[in-house]
């Protein structure tokens, strides 16, 4: 029966010619309904269903709402199917699972699943697949089972409660014991219904995907299944779908028989087989695209299930490798992508089969340059998989010359799939060390460091033939290149500070001319390679006395280099020449010993970049790509995937002083200025330096240690204890994930770190403004959106991605911007705890080119508050973060740095306190904040953030020092200081 009330009002919602006129319309029912339910305790049950459709449109719409709990709950305990839909559809709109009212309705879904009314039982189960978790699962789950497999259940409420048995198991694996159940649920995959064989079979597959034990007869089922749908064609024409019948459930019984091992069985052998060879040979390229995925799903888990049954079906498996062959030659991509995971997937669990895959080899190389990247990916891993000692040479020198060419997508894995092939399969280590050196110069900035790492080790094991080729090749690379790599640098100072003597008697080979050389890279290396040379110096010096003087003159003046790791090591250097230390010296500057062989740690960090994931064994990836008809979403899980958390309470709205009205436009006499629809907004001041970029972080202190560690696996490069080092090798420290927060981005974002209004983005379509304020932990943030076109912008929506520390509650946004008008967003935020980078917005519509993905100026530095302590308490409080000091020296924009500058940037754009009279040095700054948190009291340790400038003006360079309790933090609101205070350079 219609309700004409609900009618009118969703009327009166579409007729509203402003969202304004829609919110007010809104409010005034929702005031009338929360009066209704208040004042008439007798409602009959046609107005509480009325009154609950229209909170549910409400909430449909966007609005929040937080009465009409009970109502909805009484609603479905009603005997009345109308009204119990509606509560049942408000339990399913309104509640999550784990809600404390969900405990309130447990009972009436129980009298709902024991009723002898279909419907109601059909509600109830789909209340349970909607919301039901662990505590539903245990309830219930009996009930559920008896619906299940009792011999009166209907067809219809049988196939959903095989859905719902699915659900709860997901949540709560005990219900189901294969000892007590196993039996009876694999007597329903005898069913003749296909639709309910299909449910039974998704089911039974979410079981396997957990738990295979106690499920053995499965297998029989599915291949007597099998057998009546693709034999003896035993199906209704109803489950045809484009002439294949009911592919679905052929994938599902096909991946079922994968989780049981061969059959033993003659019979069950033979029938398998024959299925197999009918799917196989009764497969081919349609021009009908819907066609094509329904076959070729059903043929690619079919040579899924003949791979894992291996030799016991040898003919299948080589038509398989012919139809793959012929597969990766087609046009069509999502073919072309399936044959060629498929064929990996095959190298890798079937070897015997390597001879035949290579037949098409060519084909596969030529795949890597196909301009789809998922394509070129898996091509990738099936030349990494079919790789042996035969072929290792041939399939280097291809990926080498693929490499030249190579998006940089792809070229750290190809990077590293090329170091692991050439030292697996390597018939002799000369090639491996020519393979790695070309490498680093062909694609240096992709050559990870376990690579060289690796390459030294080999270096260092493996006997004086190849520490005498590898010294000479390493010194021709490092002669041959005007700018060497960094990378190259590295191993040449390893090897040759080890090494170098087996070269020293060859022409234009000499120590000197070794250190000459090595030297010339210095004044342009990072901090990490210079320490490594230091090291090199003075094994060079021990071995070759002609050229002591020569490097205790170069310690001398690197002992006061403001770089505290090179001084360091510098005149810890210089006082091992003393002739009382002889002893000590000789011990710390031996050659090193060989390492203990272990496994590749390429290998590792391969296995790791792809979530240790067997190459070509990948069941389903976030690239791959569906040549099937389509599943729902009930059907089993490939891989169990872990339920993400529930996003974080989202911060009150506890200021309101924020202006909600649109900005004032700013008046201008120039048409440029026209399309300024946020002129309020518009940076008023120059744009500040250019962030800092990687390349001119002198100290490279990207980890908690105040000095930075060199790389772990070569001993050479040791860090500022020798003796210590002496034990082995010492972890790096690695780079905090925001150390380049600022790097790349724009002058805007910049300025706004520092102040709480301007443009954030503009083009020739859209400008995108900013104002900010906070108060404590909390803040508002609103985004101004200004069309600057003649014509409207459609389909206007926003996206933020999630920032732990900070939570963020965000109003709705019309999706239509007018021409020259403008329109805002208001952002509730909450600091929560200690971050680094804020998070990202992704800006879409139509109507013009989308903007890039931009972060949005939210950093730490706009929660804090200044922190006045005197000297005692602050260096108290710097002890407290001993070992989690970050040091960045870098060039002053400004000699002397003023306090004005300082006063501007860190005092009043990051709200530090300056401590004037803590260090004796003048040209000095000591800063100190708190970061303030929910929950975490004013002024605390813990919360502290500390700051020094130290200013050598003679040399025109400043080190920062900071210290907190976060790395990342720490790390991103030094960059903000080194890219106000600094140069663009620096």
């Amino acid at each position: 029966m219609a309700m004409r009330g609900l009618t009118v009002f969703i009327s009166d919602l579409r007729n509203c010619s402003s969202k304004e006129q829609e919110s007010k319309r809104v409010e005034k029912e929702m005031a009338h309904i929360r009066s209704k339910f208040t004042s008439d305790t007798h409602m009959n049950g046609y107005n509480r269903k009325k009154y609950v459709w229209k909170i549910l449109y409400m909430y449909m719409l966007g609005y929040e709402v937080d009465f009409g709990h009970m109502e909805a709950v009484n609603l479905i305990s009603s005997p009345k199917y109308s009204e119990k839909s509606v509560g049942y559809a408000w339990c399913a709109l309104m509640l999550r699972e784990g809600d404390e009212l969900l405990r309130l309705i447990i009972n009436s879904i129980r009298v709902d699943l024991i009723s002898k009314n279909d419907n109601a039982v059909c509600l109830a189960l789909n209340a349970i697949c909607n919301v039901g978790g662990k505590e539903f699962a245990e309830a219930l789950s009996q009930d559920v089972l008896k619906l299940l497999t009792s011999n009166l259940t209907k067809t219809y409420v049988r196939k959903k409660a095989a859905l719902t048995t699915l659900r709860m198991y997901r949540k709560a694996p005990d219900i189901l014991s294969a000892a007590e159940w196993a039996d009876k649920i694999l007597m329903l995959l005898d069913e003749k219904n296909i639709g309910v064989l299909t449910s039974i079979s998704s089911l039974v597959l979410g079981v396997l995907a957990i738990d295979s034990s106690g499920w053995e007869g499965a297998a029989p089922k599915a291949a007597r299944t099998l057998t009546r749908l693709v034999l003896n064609k035993d199906y209704s024409n109803d489950y045809l779908y484009y002439g294949i019948p009911t592919p679905w459930l052929q994938i599902k019984l096909l991946r079922m028989l994968q989780f049981f091992p061969p059959p033993e069985e003659h019979a069950l052998k033979l029938r398998v087989s024959e299925v197999l060879q009918r799917i196989v040979s009764g497969t081919d390229v349609t021009k009908n695209v819907n066609k094509n995925n329904a076959t070729h799903a059903v043929l690619f888990e079919a040579i899924n299930l003949t791979i894992h049954l291996g030799q016991q079906h040898a003919d299948t498996l080589q038509q398989s490798i012919n139809l793959l062959g012929r597969f990766i030659s087609i046009r069509e991509a999502n073919i072309r992508y399936l044959g060629l995971e498929t064929m990996a997937r095959l190298s890798q669990l079937q070897p015997e089969t390597l001879e035949g895959l290579k037949k098409h080899q060519s084909t596969i190389l030529f795949s890597l340059k196909d301009p789809d990247i998922s394509i070129r990916r898996r091509a990738l891993d099936l030349v990494y998989a079919m790789c042996d000692t035969a072929s290792v040479k041939e399939t280097v020198s291809e990926l080498l010359t693929y490499l030249a060419s190579a998006d940089l997508s792809i070229r750290e894995e190809l990077v590293l799939k090329i170091a692991i092939l050439a030292e697996r399969f390597a018939a002799d280590h000369q090639w491996y060390v020519d393979v790695v050196l070309q490498l680093i110069k062909s694609a240096g900035d992709n050559v990870s460091e376990e690579i060289w790492y690796r390459v030294v080790q080999i270096i260092t094991n493996q006997g004086d033939d190849l520490q005498k080729y590898a010294t000479e090749m390493v010194w021709r690379a490092l002669q041959s290149e005007s700018m060497p790599h960094s990378t190259l640098v590295k191993v040449a100072g390893y090897v040759l500070g080890e090494f170098g003597h087996t070269i020293a008697d060859a022409p234009g080979c000499s120590a000197a001319q070794q250190l000459e050389l090595l030297h010339k890279q210095f004044g342009s290396a990072e901090p990490d390679v210079r320490a490594l040379l230091l090291n090199t110096y003075v094994k060079l010096a021990h071995t070759f006395t002609e050229i002591s003087g020569q490097v205790q003159e170069l310690m001398q003046q690197l002992s006061t280099a403001l770089d505290q790791e090179v001084q360091q090591r510098a005149s810890e250097y210089l006082s091992l020449s003393n002739p009382s230390l002889d002893g000590i010296k000789s011990t710390v500057l031996e050659m090193m010993p060989h390492f203990t062989e272990r496994e590749s740690v390429v290998q590792k960090t391969l296995s790791k970049s792809q979530g240790d994931e067997g190459i070509g064994g990948r069941r389903a990836t976030s690239e791959a790509r569906p040549a099937a008809a389509d599943e729902s979403e009930t059907a089993e899980p490939k891989i169990p995937v872990a339920t993400p958390a529930a996003p974080p309470e989202l911060a009150p709205d506890l200021l309101g002083s924020l202006d909600d009205g649109p900005s004032a436009a700013v008046p201008s006499g120039t048409a440029a200025d026209a399309g300024n629809l946020i002129g309020a907004l518009s940076l008023d001041a120059a744009p500040p330096a250019a962030p800092t970029s990687a390349v001119n972080d002198l100290l490279g202190l990207m980890g908690d240690s105040p000095a930075p560690a060199p790389p772990p696996a070569p001993p050479a490069a040791m860090s500022g204890n020798l003796l210590h080092d002496l034990a082995g090798p010492t972890p790096a420290a690695t780079p905090s994930a925001s150390a380049t927060a600022t790097s790349g981005q724009s002058a805007q974002w910049q300025a706004l770190c520092l102040r709480n209004d301007g443009v954030l983005f503009e083009d020739a379509t859209i400008q995108i403004g900013v104002k900010m304020e906070f108060q404590g932990h909390q803040g508002r943030l609103a985004l101004f959106f200004g069309n600057k076109t003649a014509a409207p912008i459609s389909s206007l929506a926003t996206q933020l991605s999630p920032c732990p520390g900070v939570t963020i509650q965000a109003s709705p946004l019309a999706d239509t911007l007018q021409p020259r008008s403008q329109q805002q967003q208001l952002f509730n935020i909450e600091c929560v705890a200690p971050f680094g980078d804020g998070p990202q917005l992704a800006v879409r519509f139509m109507g013009g080119p989308t903007p890039p993905v931009l972060r949005l100026p939210l950093v730490a530095s706009k929660f804090m508050q200044p922190l006045r302590v005197d000297g005692n308490e602050f260096f108290r409080r710097w002890k407290v973060f001993d070992g989690k000091e970050l040091q960045q020296i870098f060039k002053l924009s400004s000699v002397p740095l003023p306090e004005a500058a300082v006063d501007k940037v860190v005092c009043t754009g990051m709200h530090m306190a300056l401590l004037k009279g803590v260090d004796p040095n003048a040209a000095n700054y000591v800063l100190a904040g708190w970061l303030a948190t929910k929950g975490c009291g004013a002024q605390a340790d813990d919360a502290s953030v500390l700051m020094r400038l130290e200013v050598n003006s003679a040399a025109g360079m400043c080190r920062a020092s900071m210290r907190a309790s976060s790395g990342e933090l720490v790390s991103l609101l030094t960059k903000l200081v080194i890219a106000q205070l600094g140069t663009p350079s620096a």
